[in-house]
C-alpha cells in the first residue's frame, strides 16, 4: 500500500471515544500512586510517560503543569484493612519486591488473605515462578538445540506452581469477591496454563476493575484473535481503550486502522508520546511502509533519546532496509545505554547479522532469550539465524517457541515453511506456508511462496493462482509476473506467456530495476516469440536487451544471427520473385507492333 488511509464508514466502525483532556489527566494523577502502592512499575511508567506528554501539552493549564512532578512515594490514605496488613509490614515486604527479592515479600505477607497484601504476595509468587524458569533456561546453540527444546518442553510441564496459584486464587473467588489486582494474577496464571478463554475473562474483570492498568490490556490484546472478538468483548468505555484497538490492530494485521488512532490520539496531546510514536510504527512496518515506520522511530528517539522499548524493532526496519551504518550507531548507543537489556541483545544481533557473522548473532540472541524467553520477535530472529548457519533443526524448535508464544505470528509460520521448503519437504512447507498466508492474505511474498511450492509438485494451475494473486496485491519482491509467465509456458500457453512477460519487462524498466534472472528469460522468450511470428523489428529489440546479461549474452547472439540471416533470405526471396515477375511479363514483338500501327493507321486514315 502507498498511504495508509481508509473510508469514512471504516472509520466510524473504529470505536474511537472521544474524552476531555483534562479527564486524563486527572485519571492519570491518581492512578500513578496506586500503581505505585501494589508494586505495577512498567504501568506506572506508562502513565508517568502518558501524564508528562499530555500535561506539556497545549491542552494543560498552568495549575496543571504545576501537578506535573509527582513524588514517587507512597501517599494514598488506605486503611489497614484495605492493605490486608500493617502499614510497616507491607511498606517492608514491599521493598523486598521493589529489590525482586520475591520469595523473602511473599513470606512475610503469608497471613495477609485480603486487600493489596494478599495481591501483592500472589504476584511475588508468580514472578519467582518465572524468575526461576529463566534461570533454568537452557542457552540455545547449534548443538545444543534438541536438548534445548527437551528442557524447555519439560520446564512448560513442570507447572507446579501455577498450580498451586490456581488452587489458592480459587478457594479466594469463592469464599469471597477478588478485586481487580487478584484477578490480574488469577489472569496470569490462567494464561500460563492455557486456559486462554478463561484468562480472557478474567482480564476483562481487572480491566473494568482497575482501568489503569495497562500491562493487563497488553495481555488481553494478546489473547483477541479476530476482529469480531475485539468488538463482542465488554470493556469499559475509558480512554485507554483507544489505545488498546490501536495496538489489537497491529497484531490483526489492521495497520490502516492502528495509524488513525494514533493520529487522533496525537491531536488531543499525546504528539510528544514514544508509545504511540513506536506503536505507530509498528502499524507501518507491518503495511511495508518502512521509511516512514523508520521516522517514526527516529522521532521516538528525539524525544527520549535513552528509550530502549521497541528499539529491537527499529533494529529489524534498519536491517531490511539494509543500512548498515544507522544499524551500527543503533547498536552502539543502546550499548552505552544499557548493554544487558534483552532489546540492546536484539539489536546488537541484528547488527552481526547484517555483517553475516551469524554465531555472533546466535550468541546475543540466546542472551537476550535468557532474559525473556516469552519473547516471540526474538525466537524468530533466532530461526532465521539457524537457518543461515545451515542448522534446519534448530530452526524448526526455534519457529516452533515462537508459535508457542504467538499463533497469530506470520513470520514464524512463513520461517517454518522456507525451512521445510530448504530441506525439500513440501508438503510441510504447503501447510506452514498456507497458515502465513491465511494471516495476512495481502503479503505477495506469501502467495509467490505457495505458487513455487505448487511448481515443485507440479501442480502448476495452482501455482498460476498463486503468481497472479501475488502481482494483484502489490508484488513486493517484483518477480510474481515472470514467475506466472513461466508457469504459462510450461502449461504451453504461448500467447499469455508473451503478453506477461511484455508486461513484466515494461514494468521493470518503469522502476529502473531489474531482476536480472527474470529480466533476461522474459527477454530470451519474447526475442524467440517475435522471431516465429516473423517480426523481427520486436525480435531486435528484445535480442539486444539479453547483450547485458553475460548468462544469456550468446544466446541473444545466435538470436541477432538468426534474425540477419532470415532478414537477408527474405530480402534474396523478394529480389528472386522480382525477377521472377520481370521474365514472366509477355514482350512485344516488332510484326505485333506493325500490325498495331498499321490498324491504327487505318482507323485514322477511314
Amino acid at each position: 500500500m502507498n498511504q495508509l488511509s481508509m473510508s469514512f464508514d471504516e472509520q466510524r466502525d473504529v470505536n474511537y471515544v472521544q474524552f476531555d483532556p483534562k479527564t486524563v489527566v486527572n485519571d492519570l494523577q491518581k492512578a500513578i500512586p496506586e500503581l505505585d502502592l501494589v508494586g505495577l512499575v512498567h504501568s506506572r511508567k506508562w502513565c508517568c510517560e502518558m501524564l508528562h506528554c499530555i500535561t506539556a501539552g497545549s491542552v494543560a493549564t498552568e495549575e496543571e503543569s504545576n501537578a506535573e512532578e509527582l513524588d514517587d512515594g507512597i501517599h494514598l490514605n488506605v486503611t489497614s484493612k484495605e492493605l490486608g496488613t500493617s502499614s510497616s509490614l507491607y511498606l517492608m515486604a514491599k521493598g523486598y519486591f521493589d529489590l525482586r527479592e520475591y520469595t523473602r515479600c511473599a513470606h512475610h505477607l503469608r497471613n495477609c488473605t485480603t486487600g493489596y497484601g494478599f495481591f501483592l504476595r500472589l504476584y511475588a509468587l508468580y514472578l519467582d515462578g518465572l524468575k526461576h524458569r529463566c534461570d533454568d533456561f537452557v542457552d540455545v546453540f547449534p548443538d545444543t538445540a534438541s536438548n534445548q527444546r527437551q528442557a524447555t518442553t519439560k520446564a512448560s510441564l513442570d507447572n507446579a506452581w501455577l498450580m498451586r496459584l490456581r488452587t489458592e486464587l480459587t478457594t479466594c473467588e469463592k469464599n469471597q469477591q477478588l478485586n481487580g489486582y487478584s484477578c490480574y494474577v488469577y489472569a496470569l496464571v490462567l494464561k500460563r496454563l492455557g486456559l486462554l478463554h478463561e484468562a480472557l475473562t478474567y482480564f476483562v474483570r481487572t480491566i473494568k476493575a482497575a482501568p489503569h492498568l495497562w500491562s493487563a490490556w497488553e495481555d488481553l490484546a494478546m489473547l483477541v484473535d479476530s476482529e469480531q472478538k475485539l468488538h463482542n468483548l465488554d470493556l469499559p468505555k475509558h480512554w485507554i481503550r483507544n489505545v488498546f484497538y490501536a495496538r489489537c490492530y497491529v497484531e490483526l494485521h489492521k495497520p490502516e486502522l492502528c495509524v488513525y488512532i494514533c493520529k487522533e490520539l496525537t491531536q488531543i496531546g499525546f504528539q510528544n508520546s514514544t508509545h504511540i510514536l513506536l506503536l505507530q510504527a509498528k502499524a507501518y512496518e507491518t503495511g511495508a511502509e518502512l521509511q516512514l515506520a523508520r521516522t517514526c522511530c527516529e522521532d521516538a528517539r528525539t524525544i527520549d533519546p535513552y528509550n530502549l522499548d521497541s528499539m529491537d524493532i527499529f533494529s529489524n526496519i534498519l536491517f531490511v532496509l539494509e543500512d548498515y551504518h544507522a544499524l551500527a550507531s543503533l547498536a552502539q548507543k543502546c550499548i552505552e545505554t544499557e548493554k544487558y537489556r534483552f532489546e540492546t541483545c536484539i539489536v546488537v544481533a541484528n547488527f552481526y547479522s547484517i555483517r553475516n557473522d551469524h554465531a555472533r548473532a546466535i550468541q546475543y540472541l540466546t542472551r537476550a532469550l535468557r532474559m525473556n524467553p516469552d519473547y516471540p520477535a526474538a525466537w524468530i530472529l533466532l530461526g532465521h539465524e539457524f537457518v543461515e548457519g545451515k542448522n534446519h533443526a534448530a530452526a524448526i524448535n526455534a519457529y516452533r517457541e515462537a508459535l508457542d508464544l504467538n499463533r497469530r505470528d506470520h513470520r514464524a509460520w512463513y520461517g517454518l515453511g522456507e525451512t521445510y521448503e530448504i530441506i525439500k519437504m513440501y508438503n510441510y512447507a504447503l501447510y506452514y506456508f498456507k497458515e502465513a498466508f491465511a494471516l495476512k492474505p495481502n503479503d505477495s511474498r506469501y502467495s509467490n511462496a505457495l505458487g513455487e511450492i505448487y511448481e515443485r509438485t507440479q501442480k502448476l494451475h495452482e501455482a498460476k493462482k498463486c503468481y497472479w494473486r501475488s502481482y494483484c496485491v502489490g508484488d513486493i519482491e517484483g518477480n510474481a509476473l515472470a514467475k506466472y509467465a513461466h508457469v504459462c509456458d510450461l502449461l504451453k500457453d504461448e500467447e499469455t506467456t508473451a503478453r506477461a512477460y511484455m508486461e513484466f519487462i515494461r514494468t521493470q524498466e518503469l522502476r529502473q530495476v531489474k531482476n536480472f534472472t527474470e529480466f533476461s528469460q522474459a527477454a530470451v522468450f519474447l526475442a524467440n516469440y517475435h522471431v516465429k511470428k516473423r517480426q523481427y523489428d520486436q525480435a531486435c529489440s528484445y535480442a539486444r536487451k539479453c547483450l547485458e546479461f553475460p548468462e544469456v549474452k550468446n544466446a541473444a547472439k545466435d538470436i541477432l544471427n538468426k534474425i540477419t540471416g532470415l532478414r537477408e533470405g527474405q530480402q534474396q526471396l523478394k529480389e528472386k520473385e522480382s525477377i521472377q515477375q520481370q521474365t514472366s511479363a509477355p514482350i512485344p514483338t516488332a510484326k505485333s507492333t506493325i500490325h498495331e500501327f498499321d490498324s491504327s493507321s487505318t482507323t485514322t486514315i477511314d
